[in-house]
């Protein structure tokens, strides 16, 4: 990520009205180039079509919802529902000049109010921003087209966070006054986006059609999206032999069909984009659970794992080892002096037996429920993986698979698991991804995506405080290197594989990955052509 920008607000009134009016004449001509129906294989199936209360289901909420700003594949800030905007010189106040004429879909008028009711709901309700937005004191609407956050302390990472993709805005004409995680606009998403929700057929799919009062005349290009639902990852595969689907993000299909679809005719792979995800497989534990709270235990599972084998049979080599709490996509703060844990069935072994769980007449020694996350189809194999190897040292592990309102229900809300197989991105910055799983503050029981361990250590916390307001680069970086170490040595959670991204895509498509979100993203400059 690029250091803080900086943009005035004095864009001259004139060249931007003669800007407009280029656009509305040129509008006719693009969209009489465009057209059809894009048919987008979607992640999985969300419980709900937005991302207020939680992270995952942006592939298809950045279709209808959009953020303040937008990043480019060069890291670059891009404007989006802010024209443009202004960091004090204490890093203190961002202000924001927003884009005048944005409308809901259901008419109404984009103000700062409902900038300001954004960010203050995430704050409390996501749990990536409820670390990034932790100094958050106010934000103040001079005007309906002004808005500044106001912050007790320093956020350098500040600007990274308010894409589409980590802080939708919201309408707050909607949402204010009401039980924000019932609200009926989780299900029928009312947005600023390109695209316009139409309907979602369970189990099947959602359609959404291209949105006439969109700000940017020139978007989007085809008539409407079709986001089609299929678990299997053999079906996944066929549909897009078969053009069924047209493109799919977050590597749709097990890497080990990747190399062959990619060689048939009509297909390929782009791997830029998602770049702020920053992939990492680990497993964390319920400390809650009276094995796995045992730090042997853990530590024997550590060496139950050949991690060098995960990377090559589940992973296919698209990655990299990734044993510390950041990992290696965010090479700016990833500690590589920590190493992963050497694969030692037998070490592990002798561990149990010392935590006093010996091998019983069945060769067993106790039950573990694994459950993993089913944003990707790999995930399973992974969690395959883990099980067969705490298997083989005597655990007794037992892996679920559920859809993922199941899979968010047993894991925050009932905690009616003991080891959960996780792709926890680290984000663009270790507030947005990382904090959140590791912050004693985070501990927020039915809270998706928080910190599932119930991990406590006044030490991390306030390192992890620490961090995210320096602002010297070397400082920040220590301080998240000693993090780490603690990390590490304390095993709440175990890290295996910094995976790539791949989106499979029909060479039919272009224009699909302009910005860091990719093909996750809103999809709007994205184009059918012969």
């Amino acid at each position: 990520m690029t250091a803080i920008s900086r943009r005035s607000f004095n864009l001259g009134l004139g060249a931007l009205a003669g800007l407009m009016t280029l656009e509305a004449f040129d509008a006719g001509v693009a969209r009489a180039q465009g057209g059809g129906t894009l048919d987008v294989l979607a992640p999985y199936e969300p419980p709900l079509l937005t991302h207020i209360e939680r992270s995952g289901n942006e592939a298809i909420s950045t279709k209808f919802l959009e953020g303040l700003l937008e990043i480019d594949l060069d890291g670059q800030f891009q404007p989006s529902l802010a024209e443009a905007w202004d960091v004090s010189a204490d890093g203190l106040r961002y202000s924001f000049r927003l884009r005048p004429g944005v409308k809901w879909h259901d008419g109404g008028d984009l103000t700062s109010a409902d900038v300001a009711f954004s960010i203050l709901t995430l704050k409390e309700t996501h749990p990536r921003r409820r670390s990034t937005f932790a100094n958050v004191t106010g934000v103040e609407t001079p005007d309906p087209l002004t808005a500044v956050i106001v912050l007790s302390q320093p956020a350098p990472f500040l600007l990274g966070a308010l894409s589409a993709h980590g802080t939708p805005i919201i309408p707050r004409h909607i949402y204010e006054g009401t039980n924000i995680g019932e609200n009926p606009a989780n299900l029928a998403p009312i947005g600023t986006g390109p695209f316009r929700f139409v309907e979602w057929e369970r189990g099947s799919h959602i359609i959404v059609e291209r949105n006439p009062d969109y700000w940017d005349k020139t978007k989007p290009h085809v008539d409407q999206i079709v986001l089609h639902f299929i678990p299997d990852s053999g079906s996944r595969a066929a549909a897009f032999e078969t053009g069924t689907v047209l493109i799919g993000t977050t590597t749709p299909v097990p890497f080990s069909e990747i190399d062959r679809l990619k060689q048939l005719p009509g297909l390929a792979t782009e791997a830029r984009g998602d770049s702020g995800a920053g992939n990492h497989n680990q497993i964390f534990f319920n400390l809650n659970n009276k094995e796995v709270c045992d730090l042997r235990v853990r530590q024997a599972i550590a060496h139950a794992i050949d991690a060098a084998t995960l990377l090559q049979t589940v992973w296919y080599g698209y990655g990299a080892l990734a044993p510390s709490a950041i990992g290696p996509k965010q090479p700016a703060f990833h500690n590589p002096n920590l190493k992963p844990f050497a694969f030692d069935p037998a070490r592990a072994e002798a561990l149990l037996d010392e935590a006093g769980y010996p091998r019983g007449a069945n060769g067993k020694r106790f039950v573990l429920r694994v459950v993993h996350n089913p944003y990707s189809p790999v995930l399973r194999t992974s969690a395959e993986f883990v099980t067969a190897a705490l298997q083989a040292v005597g655990i007794d592990a037992r892996l679920t698979s559920t859809d993922m309102a199941a899979y968010i229900k047993t894991v925050y809300t009932d905690r009616a698991f003991d080891i959960d197989v996780q792709n926890a991105g680290n984000g663009y910055d270790p507030t947005d991804g990382v904090q959140r799983c590791y912050w004693s503050k985070n501990i927020k029981p039915g809270l998706a995506w928080s910190n599932q361990s119930h991990y406590s250590n006044p030490e991390v916390d306030t390192l992890l405080e620490a961090g995210a307001i320096e602002t010297d680069p070397e400082k920040r970086r220590d301080l998240y290197f000693r993090f780490q170490e603690i990390i590490y040595r304390d095993l709440p959670a175990i890290g295996l594989v910094a995976f790539d991204s791949v989106t499979l895509f029909n060479t039919r498509v272009a224009d699909h990955t302009v910005n860091h979100q990719g093909a996750s993203g809103s999809l709007a400059a994205a184009r059918l052509v012969s």
